[in-house]
């Protein structure tokens, strides 16, 4: 048994062949897979990349899926030239469960006369492929110390007759590879029905791919949204509670041994939670980077008290997150007016828009390109306030000589062509408004820049988290946050108080000394003042009215 199972390899499941593909060139070292397939794809259902030698050479992959004794023609050859040209990668490939014409092959030749790299993968040679790898995956990552202890947690908890377990790990610090972890060794205890529930597509589709590594190639697995429902056979099942939920009346209770949900704090939305009450797994485990809710339910209702909490921080002063450059640019503070707003008992909303001038973009492009030159090989990631300013700054930046692409508002298979070509160095930066919130990994990132301003603490923890991540040959990420809000900037002050106390536990040296800076003193010390009386001012609403410190 391996995960090219009969209905792939039989041509009666298309999404499955081209999810089996995509593992296999995982498993055999490819990187960034992302599988694009569907309405719209420009010819193309895998993109990937792969290093030779020195130089990374990009794929995009054509999936056809053929049932009786169908061939594939030179048609799907053409397709996936066109989808090579619009992605604009090295290499192209066919790959079918079933087998090629002759008139399919010689387009090959053709094509390869002319200079182009075509490969055709046919139903003997993936079965072929398959069956000759290794049970585990190449990529098969040894847990760290700190998340081998919440795994041990989770099974002991099981193996002792728990029914629930729930653990907070923060961006980048492997909870996928825990969760994944855990599914393995739940299913070499006869657990053989494991349903994974998150909120989104992408998110469903990164989820599946992060589990490939750490399970053996004998475990199948499969992803359901679009209104479908999971797959009622053995293996682990990937997909959307809210095309779940419209299945419910015909779904045992007991049909899945496990449940895992991931971004937990989604779970007491009331299609979600009506899911998890109307399951009843063997074991539910819940896991999230960011607990915060902005009603302030409480999340161990559903899912108990946390096992295991690990923040940012911790990442850090243990080693497993970048270190980070946080710079909090406030020269815009309209100081000369301050004395007249203190007197004016203003709300949040109304204090930020009077206290903060507005920023110039000229002046944010002035300032990465002085960070640009601190780190090798810079990576860009911004954030912005709306779609039309992500489009604007992106050729802003290119203007300026810093290929940027724009990633908010474009369809699914543009913006992996854009992903894909910043993967491949083809674009310094990325701009967007949220969609590298949750589901899109960018290690590579060295340079966060913040032009949206967002409170929500959940949200900008998932931001903040897209730059933390170790990657080879990045020493550190510089972040530079022009958003203009007095709660930001309490935020980080909190987690820069926190990152003293750790640092100091560790023996991290930067984190002892602070890892967030203020261009202008001042603010830090008005904030400061601030916080003395305010509890929580990062997470107060926009209307709360503020009196200003004594001093100002």
């Amino acid at each position: 048994m391996n995960f090219y199972t009969e209905d792939i390899a039989n041509g009666y499941n298309w999404k499955g062949l081209e999810r089996a593909i995509a593992r296999m060139m995982e498993h055999l070292g490819w990187r960034d897979i992302n599988v694009i397939g569907g309405a719209g794809d420009k010819g193309g259902d895998v993109i990937a990349t792969r290093a030779e030698g020195d130089v990374v050479k990009s794929w995009v992959v054509q999936s056809k899926a053929v049932t009786g004794d169908r061939y594939i023609g030179p048609q799907a050859v053409n397709e996936a030239i066109n989808a090579l040209s619009f992605y604009d990668t090295n290499i192209a490939a066919v790959a079918t469960n079933g087998e090629f014409t002759r008139t399919a092959r010689q387009r090959q030749a053709q094509l390869a006369a002319n200079g182009y790299t075509l490969k055709l993968w046919n139903g003997v040679f993936l079965r072929s492929i398959i069956e000759q790898m290794s049970a585990n995956h190449s990529g098969f990552r040894k847990l760290r110390p700190y998340q081998d202890n919440i795994v041990q947690k989770v099974i002991t908890s099981y193996d002792e007759g728990g029914k629930r377990a729930f653990y907070i790990v923060a961006t980048g610090l492997g909870k996928t590879v825990i969760a994944a972890t855990i599914a393995r060794n739940l299913w070499d205890r006869g657990c053989r029905k494991i349903l994974v529930l998150c909120h989104a597509t992408d998110l469903a589709l990164q989820l599946e791919q992060g589990f490939w590594p750490q399970i053996t190639k004998e475990v199948p697995t499969s992803v359901f949204f679009d209104g479908l429902p999971p797959r009622n056979t053995e293996g682990i099942s990937f997909g959307l509670y809210q095309s779940l939920y419209g299945y419910l009346p015909g779904i045992d209770p007991d049909q899945f041994d496990v449940v895992i949900v991931d971004e937990a704090h989604h779970a007491l939305a009331h299609g979600f939670r009506s899911c998890l009450e109307h399951l009843s797994p063997r074991f539910l485990v819940g896991m999230t980077a960011t607990p915060w809710r902005g009603d302030g339910q409480s999340l161990t209702s559903v899912f108990g008290d946390p096992i295991a909490k690990v923040s940012l921080v911790d990442g850090m002063a243990m080693g497993y997150l970048s270190k980070v450059d946080y710079r909090i640019l406030c020269d815009n503070v309209d100081w000369d007016n301050m004395q007249s707003m203190s007197q004016q008992n203003l709300s949040i909303r109304d204090l930020n828009k009077r206290l903060f001038l507005p920023q110039r973009d000229e002046a944010v492009i002035s300032e990465l390109k002085n960070a640009m030159r601190e780190v090798a090989n810079p990576r860009i990631a911004i954030f912005s306030p709306s779609i039309e300013h992500s489009n604007r700054f992106a050729e802003m930046l290119s203007a300026a000589g810093i290929p940027c692409a724009a990633l908010s508002k474009v369809d699914k298979a543009e913006r992996r062509r854009r992903l894909l070509a910043f993967a491949s160095g083809n674009y310094q930066a990325v701009c967007a408004v949220d969609v590298m919130n949750e589901g899109i990994d960018i290690p590579d990132v060295n340079i966060l820049v913040f032009l949206r301003a967002t409170h929500s603490r959940r949200i900008f923890v998932q931001q903040l988290g897209r730059g933390l991540r170790l990657s080879e040959g990045k020493e550190k990420v510089i972040v530079l946050d022009f958003v203009s809000d007095i709660r930001r900037m309490a935020e980080m002050i909190d987690m820069n108080n926190e990152g003293k106390a750790k640092g100091a536990e560790n023996e991290v040296v930067y984190l002892q000394e602070g890892f967030v800076s203020f261009s202008d003193a001042r603010v830090e010390s008005f904030v400061n003042m601030w916080l003395e009386d305010v509890a929580d001012l990062s997470g107060s609403d926009d209307e709360v009215k503020l009196k200003f410190p004594e001093g100002f």
